[in-house]
């Protein structure tokens, strides 16, 4: 028989513990989440008894509910809206505004660099005060422009630095050279370095996409006062404020997450390799 290292033996006993404390922490709450979507009455209201670990007569009662309601797919539909909006306002700001940082040097420019990227340091209540009575003073309260232009304050620091590192990989020569066989500015930045930083510009746009269809503090205070326009996460708000049952509320739950879900799993290729990689191939 072989030597037995007991060290390397610990260490995998180690590792493998903590990944299973790590996928059962990741895999309990949706599996709760599915099970309380697909509960029927009997499973939610017990009457004292212990909660069954799966529910006794599953049932899609409540998507079929929710999916009957016009509602909730207008709802579904603002939340999009807005989603998409916001993805395509940060991105045309934050891809020259990154290559203007990568490409030209300024004065204490990576001061401002850390000071753009440390705006998302401070927690979101803190600013939704003051930028929800400038719209209202605005007049451009309860609509979906308030909303996409907050979102869009939200996620560009955080694109901005995405866009600038991306662009900072990229060598200059690639520029130089393209200018030598003829190419002017606008066709290098359109037709070479932008595919070049593409998987960084993605991974920005989940990242965007993500903020604004969970986004809860400045869609209540720019929205819910005026009641005309709402979101996914408004719209389960107002089941909360009413006491519904927890099926109802975990219906709702999944519907705001599948579509975050299955976004996330078809680009996830294009996060993975601008986070890692700088997205320069």
């Amino acid at each position: 028989m072989g030597y037995i290292d007991k060290g390397e033996v610990a260490k995998k006993i180690v590792w493998t513990s903590c990944v299973i404390v790590m996928m059962v922490g990741i895999i309990a709450p949706i599996y709760l989440l599915l099970k309380y979507a697909i509960s029927d009455p009997s499973t939610v209201n017990t009457g004292g008894r212990p909660i069954p670990i799966w529910p006794n007569r599953p049932t899609f009662d409540m998507f079929l509910y929710l999916f009957k309601d016009r509602e909730f797919w207008a709802v579904v539909a603002n939340s999009a809206i807005i989603a998409v909006s916001t993805v395509a306002l940060t991105s045309f700001l934050s891809v020259p505004a990154g290559y203007v940082l990568a490409r030209y040097n300024f004065p204490l420019k990576r001061f401002f660099l850390i000071l753009l990227i440390s705006v998302r340091l401070f927690p979101d209540i803190s600013s939704v005060i003051p930028i929800a009575t400038f719209f209202v003073r605005m007049n451009l309260h309860s609509s979906y422009l308030s909303v996409v232009l907050a979102h869009t304050l939200l996620a560009l620091p955080y694109v901005i630095f995405m866009a600038t590192t991306a662009f900072e990989f990229v060598p200059k020569d690639i520029e130089e050279q393209a200018r030598v066989i003829g190419a002017n500015r606008v066709t290098i930045f359109t037709k070479i370095l932008v595919p070049m930083v593409f998987p960084s510009l993605v991974a920005g746009a989940i990242y965007t996409f993500l903020l604004s269809w969970d986004e809860f503090i400045f869609a209540h205070f720019l929205l819910d006062t005026g009641g005309q326009i709402q979101t996914l996460t408004l719209y389960l708000n107002k089941n909360l404020s009413f006491s519904p049952p927890q099926n109802i509320l975990a219906a709702i739950s999944v519907c705001l997450s599948v579509p975050v879900m299955i976004f996330t799993f078809i680009v996830q290729r294009y996060m993975v390799s601008g986070v890692v990689s700088g997205a320069v191939k």
